[in-house]
C-alpha cells in the first residue's frame, strides 16, 4: 500500500517553461484500506487515494484518459474551478455519459492563460466522492519575464509580493466509515427526516487517526489502532512555507489553527484576496466542501517541535443530531526538518475568508449593474409523491438525469427535455447576470457554479421569517433593512439605504470572487457572474442542481 502524507509541490518545474500538453493515464480501481485505522473500500486512481497530484502552468493542455477498471461502477470526473469546456466538465447527465465498467474517457482540458491557483477533481457520478475518488490538481501562475532561472530559484516571481521557499497541499475533508451508498440510503430514508448524516473522522491527504473505542456499537467497524503519519506538515523552523487547502469533504467546513505560526492570506477559490488588516493570524477558515485557500506559513522564532501543532476543528453547524464516533476538533503535530529551539505562546487571532475580500485588481471588472437578474428559490422537501424521501428542489423542480432518451442534455434539443430540467438560458451573446439564490432549507449549504466565478456581492441570513429577497418585489435588500441605522430610524429611502455604494445596494469594494459560496440557512446570496463559456452549466449542491444555459 502507498501511503504518502505529505504532497510536496515542485513549482520550479513549471512557473519558467512554456506551456506544454501533458499527457496522463489513469486507472480507477478500488482496494480495501483503513485511512485512519478502519477497514473501507476506497477508489484509487494508479493504485493511489487519493490520487496523483497533478501540477501544471497557466496555458497547458491536460490529455487525460481515464479508464475505469471497476467492477459494475460508473465514474466521471469534474474539474472544480477550472473554466473547461462545455463536454469536459465531467457532469453525468449534463455534458457526458458516465464511463462504464471496461471502459474509457479522454479528457481534453486547456487551462485558461488567466487561471492559475489550486483546483481539485473529484468523481461526478453518484457518491464515489465521498469514498475517495478525488485528488489535488495545481496549475502554477508563470514566472514574469524579467525573472531569470538560477537568480531565483526558490523565491520566484510572486503577484502577492510575498516570498516562500516550499508549497504544500493538504486535501482535508470529513470521512464516513460506512460505504457512501449506504450513508445515502440512510439520508433517504423518511424515517431519519432529511437529518444530513453526521461523519464519522477526518482524513488529511487520505490519513487520520480514529480511536476504536469510539466505534458506535449500532454501526460496528474491523478498526485496529494504526499509527498516523503525519508528515503532511514538515516544516523548516527557519523558512516559511505556501500552504494550499482543498475542503475534500461531504458536509462539514473546517478551520485551522497553527500554534507559533502566523498566516497570511493569498488566495480563495484560486483567486488573489486582499491583504487582510488584521495581525497575528494564526486562525483561518471556515473552508466549506469544495472550497479552497492558499496562505503563507511563516513561523513564529523562537519555536519548539513539542508546542507546534495544526488543529482542525470541524464546523458543526450542518450536524444536526450527536455522533459519538466523531472527534470534530482534532489536533496534528508540525513536524521539523531541523532542530528547533524555545517556543513562546500566541494569541490566536482568527481571519474568516468568508468575510475576505478579492484583490482589487480584481474587483476593477464588476460592472456598476447586471444586464439580466435571475431570481431561484432552494430547499429541501419531502414530498408524499415521492415517498416523503428528501430531494433539493430549485423553483419547485427537483433535477434527475434526463431518463427519455437517457443522454446528455448537451447532446438533446431542448424541446426533448422531461421535467426534470430547469434551466436558465442567459442568450447567444456573453452578458452580466445578476443571481439572487434563496435558500428556504433548515441548513446551510455550499453551492458551486460549473465552468465560471461568480462576485459573491451579498450574502444574508434573516433572524427570523424566511429570509428570501427578490429584486423584482423588494423594495429595499434585507441585508440592508437589518444593519442601517437609516432604517433602524423609520426611513425606507433606498438613496439613504444604499450608503452611497457605487452599485446600487451592494457593496462591491467587499466583494468576493469565488467558485463556491456558503449560503446560510433562511438566507441569501447575490452572485453576480458574466456568462461567457457556453454549454449548459451546473450550480450543484449535494442533490440541488439548477442549469445555465449559456
Amino acid at each position: 500500500m502507498t501511503v504518502r502524507p505529505r504532497i510536496e509541490l515542485h513549482p520550479q518545474d513549471h512557473v519558467y517553461r512554456a506551456p506544454v500538453t501533458q499527457y496522463l493515464y489513469w486507472r480507477v480501481t478500488s482496494e480495501f484500506r483503513r485511512p485512519d485505522g478502519v477497514l473501507k473500500r476506497v477508489y484509487l486512481i494508479n493504485g493511489l487515494f487519493p490520487g496523483p497530484t497533478v501540477e501544471a502552468r497557466s496555458g497547458d493542455t491536460l490529455i487525460i484518459t481515464v479508464t475505469n477498471a471497476l467492477s459494475g461502477d460508473l465514474i466521471a470526473i469534474h474539474w472544480h474551478g477550472l473554466h473547461v469546456a462545455n463536454a469536459m466538465d465531467g457532469a453525468v447527465g449534463i455534458s457526458q455519459c458516465p464511463v462504464p465498467s471496461g471502459g474509457e474517457f479522454v479528457y481534453n482540458l486547456t487551462i485558461p492563460s488567466d487561471q492559475s491557483g489550486t483546483f481539485w477533481y473529484h468523481a461526478h457520478s453518484g457518491v464515489s466522492q465521498a469514498d475517495g475518488l478525488y485528488g489535488g490538481l495545481v496549475v502554477h501562475k508563470p514566472a514574469s519575464r524579467s525573472t531569470v532561472r538560477g537568480l531565483l530559484p526558490q523565491r520566484y516571481d510572486d503577484p502577492y509580493r510575498y516570498t516562500y521557499d516550499r508549497e504544500l497541499l493538504l486535501l482535508i475533508g470529513d470521512w464516513y466509515h460506512r460505504p457512501a451508498g449506504d450513508v445515502l440510503e440512510w439520508y433517504m430514508d423518511p424515517g431519519n427526516f432529511g437529518n444530513e448524516p453526521v461523519p464519522d473522522s477526518l482524513l488529511i491527504n487520505g490519513a487520520g487517526h480514529f480511536d476504536c473505542t469510539m466505534a458506535v456499537s449500532a454501526r460496528p467497524v474491523d478498526c485496529i489502532d494504526q499509527q498516523l503519519n503525519s508528515s503532511f506538515i514538515d516544516l523548516d523552523p527557519y523558512t516559511t512555507c505556501r500552504v494550499r487547502v482543498v475542503n475534500t469533504g461531504a458536509l462539514a467546513g473546517l478551520s485551522l489553527v497553527f500554534d507559533n505560526h502566523l498566516l497570511d492570506l493569498l488566495q480563495v477559490d484560486s483567486v488573489d484576496a486582499a491583504r487582510s488588516n488584521k495581525t497575528n493570524i494564526n486562525s483561518i477558515g471556515i473552508l466549506f466542501p469544495g472550497q479552497r485557500m492558499d496562505f503563507v506559513l511563516r513561523p513564529l522564532l523562537p519555536i519548539s517541535e513539542n508546542q507546534s501543532h495544526m488543529r482542525v476543528q470541524l464546523d458543526q453547524d450542518s450536524f444536526n443530531y450527536a455522533n459519538p464516533a466523531l472527534t470534530p476538533d482534532q489536533t496534528f503535530p508540525i513536524n521539523y526538518r531541523s532542530n528547533a529551539v524555545e517556543g513562546r505562546p500566541l494569541k490566536a487571532h482568527h481571519l474568516n475568508i468568508g468575510e475576505a475580500p478579492s484583490a482589487s485588481s480584481i474587483l476593477r471588472a464588476i460592472p456598476p449593474t447586471a444586464q439580466q437578474t435571475h431570481v431561484v428559490y432552494t430547499k429541501i422537501q419531502k414530498m408524499a409523491r415521492f415517498s416523503n424521501k428528501p430531494f433539493g428542489y430549485f423553483n419547485q423542480t427537483t433535477w434527475k438525469p434526463q431518463q427519455d432518451p437517457p443522454i446528455p442534455l448537451a447532446s438533446l434539443p431542448r424541446t426533448k427535455w422531461d421535467a426534470n430540467q430547469f434551466a436558465i438560458p442567459t442568450g447567444p451573446e456573453p452578458a452580466w447576470i445578476d443571481l439572487v439564490i434563496n435558500n428556504l432549507d433548515e441548513g446551510s449549504h455550499p453551492f458551486h457554479m460549473h465552468g465560471h466565478h461568480f462576485y459573491v456581492l451579498a450574502v444574508h441570513q434573516a433572524e427570523f421569517g424566511w429570509g428570501s429577497y427578490n429584486p423584482f418585489i423588494d423594495k429595499i435588500p434585507p441585508h440592508l433593512k437589518s444593519d442601517a441605522d437609516a432604517w433602524r430610524n423609520g426611513t425606507d429611502d433606498a438613496q439613504t439605504l444604499n450608503r452611497g455604494y457605487s452599485s446600487g445596494f451592494y457593496d462591491i469594494s467587499r466583494a468576493a470572487f469565488r467558485d463556491t459560496v456558503q449560503i446560510p440557512s433562511r438566507g441569501y446570496a447575490v452572485l453576480r457572474f458574466r456568462a461567457d463559456n457556453p454549454g449548459l452549466r451546473m450550480l450543484a449542491m449535494e442533490n440541488y442542481a439548477l442549469l445555465l444555459e449559456i
